[in-house]
Order: C-alpha cells, then structure tokens, then sequence
C-alpha cells in the first residue's frame, strides 16, 4: 500500500512538473512571437536601398515606439506636445548574409520635416537603431535610452536635414555621451509621398572593432524623431528592447530563457497587488507614474510609460540591482539649491537632490536603494503592476 501510494505521488508530481513545463513553453511562444524579430538569411548581397526587391520577400514584425519621458528638454512647447502624442508603430525586417546584416524600418508619419540651415524653430525627422556592444550570457540588457556607462552600446542615426546626408555611428554610454566613430554603415532613408511614410535601412558588419553580433539571439532597439513635434535629443519615441534571431548562429538557450524572464508580466503576478507594493515601498516619492504625480519633477525618472519601454526582466533588475545600470540625467543646471551660498558670480550651486546618482570612491552609484528586501511574489507583482503603465498623457 505504501509502495502503491508512493508511486501515486512520484505520478502526480511528474504531472505537475510537466504541467509546469508546458506553461513556460507557452510564455517562452508568447515572447518569440511578440518580442523577437527573425532574420531572413539570404545569400546574395544585401541592398540599404529601402525599394530595393530584396524587402519585399522579408517577413516583417510590428513594433511599438513609447515619448520618452524620462528625458525633458528645456523648451516649454516641446515638452506641451508631450501628452498629445501617439503610439508610433513601426514595421521591421531583418535580413543577413555571411557578412553583413541589414534592417528594415517603416513608420508612418503625415508631415514629412527636414531640419534647415537657418532657421532654429525647425527640426528633422530622425530614425536610429542601437545594439549592446556586448551581450550574451551573464551580461545585463543596457538602458534602453542609449546605453549606460557599464553597457555601452553602438548608435546608428539618419536624420533628414537640408543639403546633406545626415548618418552618424556613435558609441554611447547614456544621455549627452555620444562619441561619434568611424565604422562601416551604409545607411538610406526615404519618403513615399502616396503611403505618407518613412523607410529607412541600416547595412552593417555583422562583426566590427566594436560589436559581434553573430549570435542566435541579437538585442536591438528603435528609437524616432518627429520634426514636427518639435522632437529632437532625448525627446523622442522609443522602443523596448527587441531581439532578432539569426538561424545561422547558435541560440544561447540561457541568455533566451534570461531575457524572456517574467513575459508576460500579465501572468507574472497581480498588478492591483503590485501597486501597493510600489506605494508602500516610496516609490511615489521620488518617480512619476500612474496617479501618483506629487514627486517633484525631474527627481527621478518619469515611470508613466515604462511598461512600454522596458522588458520584465529590465524591471526586475532594475529593482535588485538599480547601481548595475547608473542612468545619467541630462540638464542638472536647471535646478538651483537657493539656500546655499551663491559663488563669487551671484550663482547657486546645483540641487543635488535632482541628480540621478552619487559618486562613492569614484563610481557612479544610482540613488535608487535596492529592493532586495522584497519577497518573490511581491517583486513579481510589482512587476507586473508597472508593466501595465503605458500611458504618458499625464506628463508635466
């Protein structure tokens, strides 16, 4: 009887175990089909010409670009056309050979702007695609917005500016960090007058001095500028980080099962749950988001659209381990402490309470304390509460 009854349990806890199996299966279908963007390998030489043939025999994947928010520029009706904006969708493909990959992105836009020589009130319609310079296994997904000092990433911009082919490569390591390299890239991007969009195609080596991305698993991200909504620097629309399969490579199973962690976050915890979690943790104190908005402006980052932006694992990270990723804010000079003592020119020193992070023995560490106190389940619930927020129309 015993032996019988022992059986019995080995019996259901391999049922349970498999039932657990098939669950992460299905969400592992889930991330695969919504968050990555397979390449298309082909033998011949790529073409960046946006019309060229080769594009329309490249199966595409929809993508959603978020305002970034969490960067505010010192212009009073760029930042009022904030909560007026909408959703950017953008169709992308990917095709690669031995040598090079290219990709393919095409959004719509009705008021095609070109940046002039002269006049200062006018700004460009811009795309750019960024990859981690290093990635893989045991390596943390970079801020989104450009990179961080601990993740640089590779930058790749066209802008559409009077008189010149605007395309630029840069290292960046975040916000005001651009340092502009010399790296093969061919870069092309035009404007159908019918369809009312933009096309553009990013052509590099797969490999160069500062990136491999001869991987199975490669991270990418978009980010676009909308002349006409006075959009230009960090005011922009901003994607998650994608991840675009290559075939060709070998697929590093626990980098995948690393950055599909949490997906989705709707079935990762409660959201309802989450938010207590976020209020009787602080957060509201120093972050924007939801309905909470009584944190002063610029403390910290703007959290209104993060579920759109960032990846659950990004979150959870972010949570833990918030020093790992340091983000640098831009434009401390726009706030004052009033009641220190000026300098010999009339000039208060900086707030120190606006700035992003702190420097201990020479390193940048964020301000954020990390969460580690939180139990699994509320960290998964706050979790899932913040991927719910997508909305920016609160923005101040």
């Amino acid at each position: 009887m015993k032996r019988r009854m022992k059986l019995i349990a080995i019996g259901l806890s391999s049922i349970l175990i498999a039932g657990i199996s098939k669950a992460e299966d299905k969400n592992l279908k889930e991330f695969m089909k919504y968050e990555v963007i397979n390449g298309q390998y082909v033998k011949e030489e790529i073409s960046a010409d946006p019309d060229a043939y080769l594009w329309k025999t490249v199966r595409g994947k929809k993508v959603f670009l978020y305002p970034q928010i969490s960067v505010r520029l010192n212009d009073k009706k760029a930042n009022s056309l904030i909560p007026k904006k909408k959703l950017v969708s953008a169709l992308v493909k990917v095709a690669y050979n031995d040598r090079d990959i290219a990709v393919y992105i095409r959004w719509k836009d009705e008021t095609p702007s070109i940046q002039t020589v002269y006049d200062t009130n006018r700004f460009a319609d811009g795309v750019s695609i960024e990859f981690p310079n290093r990635f893989g296994k045991g390596i943390t997904l970079p801020y989104v917005g450009m990179g961080d000092e601990n993740h640089p990433v590779t930058v790749y911009l066209q802008k559409t500016v009077e008189g010149r082919d605007y395309q630029k490569v840069f290292i960046s390591e975040g916000f005001g960090s651009l340092t502009e390299i010399k790296e093969p890239a061919d870069i092309q991007m035009k404007y159908n007058e019918k369809t009312k969009e933009w096309t553009a195609v990013f052509k590099r080596p797969l490999k160069t001095e500062n990136s491999n991305l001869k991987a199975g698993l490669v991270p990418v991200a978009f980010a676009i500028w909308d002349g006409s909504k006075y959009e230009r620097d960090g005011n922009k629309s901003l994607s998650r980080w994608k991840f675009i399969k290559l075939k060709k490579f070998p697929l590093d199973k626990e980098y995948l099962e690393y950055v599909s962690w949490g997906y989705p976050a709707s079935k990762l915890g409660n959201p309802e749950r989450g938010k207590k979690v976020a209020l009787q943790n602080g957060c509201a104190a120093c972050h924007r988001f939801d309905d909470q908005n009584t944190a002063p402006v610029g403390m910290a980052p703007n959290l209104s659209d993060i579920g759109g932006i960032a990846v659950p694992v990004y979150l959870k990270e972010s949570i833990l381990h918030p020093s790992d990723v340091v983000i640098r804010n831009l434009n401390l000079n726009r706030h004052y402490n009033k009641y220190a003592k000026p300098d010999k020119f009339k000039a208060y020193p900086n707030n120190d309470m606006y700035q992003w992070y702190m420097v201990v023995n020479g390193k940048k560490q964020s301000k954020m304390p990390p969460f580690s106190h939180l139990s699994e389940q509320d960290l998964k619930d706050l979790i899932a509460y913040l991927s719910t927020l997508k909305s920016w129309k609160n923005f101040k």
